[in-house]
């Protein structure tokens, strides 16, 4: 039987619930498992509900206390809930925030049905996905403007790349070593070597950072026809 992922959408404006209802409706993939209007009672629900949501559609400008206040809350108490931010406005403060709390997505209010859906689905699957704007604000995030303050992938070795390109796909050690001919111990190395290089913290910072640079794509030839 095919996955489906519970969602829970919070925005206190009711047209826009339902509308995100309808849509939601439309996948095969997606059901609702409940709504609410306020980050607290989003909270009070999320505490209350025996079977948690997948997924979290969350408005940031909402009265009371605020979507990235309350995606901060949320991912505090129930980290494995994943989180995709919905705003009309591209605010580079709640972009870095968001970022900085390891929110699963941002993208805008006004993006196409396919998109919206498209990105649901990827986030719950494990993935990530911003908007090509947001990604933007990432990019100088991580870049900057300072020389002084640049995590450059020109630091990392070409087996470090490879490495990297591999964690930001989601495989393990033990999956790296084999791809590469090395030992897992060998590929632990590499990648904590890679967080020392770019002053980075874990494996969802390098992720990001993957993300970021655009160098998450594994060419077909690099491990041959494995």
């Amino acid at each position: 039987m095919d996955t489906i992922y519970k969602l829970m959408i919070v925005d206190d404006h009711d047209m826009v619930r339902q509308g995100l209802e309808a849509i939601i409706k439309t996948s095969g993939e997606l059901e609702i498992l409940c709504t609410a209007d306020r980050g607290a009672k989003a909270i009070k629900i999320i505490e209350e509900l025996e079977i948690k949501p997948d997924l979290i559609l969350l408005d940031i400008f909402m009265p009371e206390m605020n979507g990235m206040v309350t995606a901060v809350k949320i991912k505090e108490m129930y980290p494995e809930i994943k989180i995709l931010m919905l705003s009309m406005e591209i605010s580079s403060e709640y972009i870095k925030t968001a970022f900085q709390n390891k929110i699963e997505g941002y993208i805008p209010k006004n993006a196409d049905i396919e998109v919206l859906l498209a990105a649901i689905i990827k986030i719950c699957q494990g993935e990530t996905y911003y908007d090509e704007k947001v990604k933007d604000y990432i990019f100088k995030y991580y870049v900057g403007d300072e020389e002084t303050s640049v995590p450059k992938i020109q630091n990392l070795s070409e087996r470090e790349v490879q490495v990297l390109k591999l964690i930001a796909n989601g495989i393990t050690n033990k999956a790296i070593g084999e791809k590469l001919f090395i030992s897992p111990k060998t590929a632990e190395a590499h990648r904590n070597n890679i967080l020392k290089k770019l002053n980075l913290k874990s494996t969802a910072d390098l992720v990001q950072f993957a993300i970021a640079k655009n160098i998450t794509e594994i060419p077909r030839d690099m491990f041959g026809e494995d």
